[in-house]
């Protein structure tokens, strides 16, 4: 992938569509966009900032009248906006997404794969650290909602989109065995063993890369 190509990846592009906050400021500068419907896109993005906001402090299930209060509008108005809880997760794990998308920065497939595998486990711990709290709150409510389990299933592809380019030369000279290989490092990158790592193993941000970077270097050098 070209330098150009990563570029537009970290600045502007997210796999779940342009970003929620930048999309909000490019009709806040228009002045011909309809201020009804703008009215609406902010009070969409601070009721689903109050969620996050109070799964951030440890509530991992609020219930709208919790979100309704901390985001200062009536219950009324939520259910105006949303349908239900499960479309303000949904909503939330969105905004979440695109907001913390841009660390993920495709680590090219040239260098010392030493020097790749640090690179992939700094920025996956930057990326997990930043989205647990709300990603063990969506993860709870996944089994309820398809539309859920897709943001998460999109998120996931393009995470393993990227391992596949950076480490393409090793997955190459794996032969028949890449498809395995690529499965084992997409394992030991995932959020959900990091999330192990932390709350089940209960190792610190730093300990829990050590352990993601072990088990690279074991499968790839």
């Amino acid at each position: 992938m070209s330098s150009k190509t990563s570029k537009k990846h970290e600045v502007d592009e997210t796999p779940f569509g342009p970003g929620f906050d930048s999309t909000l400021e490019a009709h806040e500068r228009d002045p011909d966009y309809d201020g009804r419907l703008l009215r609406g896109e902010r009070t969409r993005r601070h009721i689903a900032q109050a969620m996050i906001d109070l799964i951030e402090e440890g509530d991992p299930r609020p219930t709208a009248r919790l979100i309704a209060e901390r985001a200062g509008v009536s219950l009324r108005l939520v259910f105006h906006h949303f349908d239900d809880v499960e479309a303000i997760f949904q909503e939330g794990a969105i905004v979440q997404a695109q907001r913390h998308w841009r660390r993920v920065v495709t680590i090219p497939s040239t260098g010392p794969v030493v020097e790749r595998i640090e690179a992939v486990c700094r920025q996956r711990r930057q990326l997990y650290v930043s989205i647990s709290p709300v990603r063990r709150a969506v993860v709870a409510r996944a089994a309820e909602s398809t539309s859920i389990q897709q943001v998460l299933a999109v998120a996931r592809r393009r995470l393993r989109e990227e391992l596949a380019i950076t480490f393409e030369p090793e997955l190459t000279r794996a032969g028949a065995g890449g498809p395995v290989l690529l499965d084992a490092i997409e394992l030991a990158t995932s959020w959900e063993s990091w999330d192990g790592q932390r709350t089940a193993a209960h190792r610190s941000a730093a300990a829990s890369q050590r352990v993601m970077r072990f088990t690279l270097t074991a499968l790839l050098v």
